[in-house]
């Protein structure tokens, strides 16, 4: 009878922390990599617009920051990585904006009601890609 109850003490001791954080505790992630992200940019961006993915991956929160670089004078976006265990973080080369365009939660909703409107739930680009 007591190897039931050993077994389940043994299980959630070894089980991952597989549970949700705080809303408190994901906002304190995201502010870190946000600040983290900016302070590793190798140029200042004029008015950068940060974008975290909320709760990252298992092991990485990831940024993409985009702004007006003063050397080129055009927009571009960095990607960053952000290791949750050092606390580090990896940022990318800068990315033009003709190759890499971050979606805006103000465009994400404005695709989703003209889909909803038009009936279209296809996934097609401009380009015409999937």
């Amino acid at each position: 009878m007591r190897a039931i109850p050993l077994a389940c003490l043994a299980l959630s001791l070894l089980a991952p922390a597989a549970h949700a954080s705080s809303p408190d505790a994901w906002e304190e992630f995201r502010a870190d990599v946000e600040k983290s992200c900016l302070a590793s940019l190798p140029e200042a961006l004029g008015t950068p617009n940060v974008f975290v993915e909320p709760t990252g991956t298992e092991s990485f929160g990831i940024a993409a920051i985009e702004g007006l670089s003063p050397e080129s004078k055009s927009q571009i976006t960095y990607v960053c990585i952000y290791d949750k265990q050092k606390k580090t973080v990896q940022v990318s080369p800068p990315i033009a904006a003709e190759f890499l365009h971050v979606v805006r939660e103000s465009e994400r909703e404005a695709i989703a009601k003209e889909k909803a409107a038009t009936g279209d739930n296809k996934t097609v680009d401009e380009a015409g890609q999937e």
